[in-house]
């Protein structure tokens, strides 16, 4: 018997290539506000929102807070006049278009769905999450998606967890492996939630103080092999 029966699988990049989503979804907002867009532009905003995020990773904002406040930070970053709610739907509506994968995921998942159940567990807006992978081509491979809007919470939050706990068949967490790139949301959650993780970091970089992790892959295509392994 295979040691792991549920795979939880972070969505943005781990399956989904969030760096194009992003670059894509400000490039169409800015030519839909009549701004100018350019490497500079995205450098900052995202600067910007991945501080936002790791905001709401540490209790410290909440959702509404993280979209409004990111683009008003942005446009005063700028020097752009512009109403930051109007920015933050015109960019979520193109992030919605964003399903850009990341190498092997569809291969990845068609294989481990023969002898795994796998989920989804993101961070994010549930419309625009949904709108992202309901069709993307893992899609048919999953048992089920869990977007921390839906949650209540986000990842690392124990509750976050709890809630993705309480609608799994399986509830041994022995038997659950999270499989994610993020040290502060993936990792640190699954250490909270007391279930294995592995590590998903294709650059090699060294994992951070405070937060372990069971196995490390620095490619999707390495992941049966490991399973088989355990």
């Amino acid at each position: 018997m295979a040691r792991y029966s549920v795979l939880l699988l972070d969505n943005d990049g781990t399956l989904m290539d969030f760096q194009k989503a992003e670059e894509q979804a400000l490039r169409l907002t800015c030519e839909a506000m009549g701004k100018p867009y350019n490497e500079q532009v995205l450098h900052q905003y995202s600067a910007i929102n991945s501080g936002w995020w790791r905001r709401l990773e540490k209790g410290e904002c909440t959702k509404d807070e993280l979209q409004h406040g990111r683009f008003r930070d942005f446009l005063q970053d700028q020097q752009w006049q512009g109403e930051a709610g109007a920015w933050n739907t015109q960019y979520m509506e193109n992030l919605g278009k964003g399903s850009f994968l990341m190498p092997g995921a569809e291969e990845v998942c068609r294989a481990l769905s023969q002898t795994y159940a796998l989920y989804v567990v993101t961070n994010g807006v549930s419309k625009t999450q949904h709108r992202r992978i309901d069709h993307c081509p893992f899609a048919p491979y999953l048992s089920g998606i869990f977007v921390s809007e839906e949650a209540g919470a986000p990842k690392p939050e124990p509750a976050y967890f709890a809630h993705v706990f309480a609608h799994l068949p399986e509830k041994d967490r022995s038997r659950m492996l999270l499989i994610g790139d993020s040290p502060s949301s993936d990792l640190l959650g699954a250490n909270r939630a007391g279930i294995d993780c592995c590590w998903f970091a294709p650059d090699g970089r060294e994992l951070p103080e405070g937060v372990t992790c069971t196995y490390r892959i620095r490619s999707l295509y390495e992941l049966p092999a490991l399973l088989q392994s355990c």
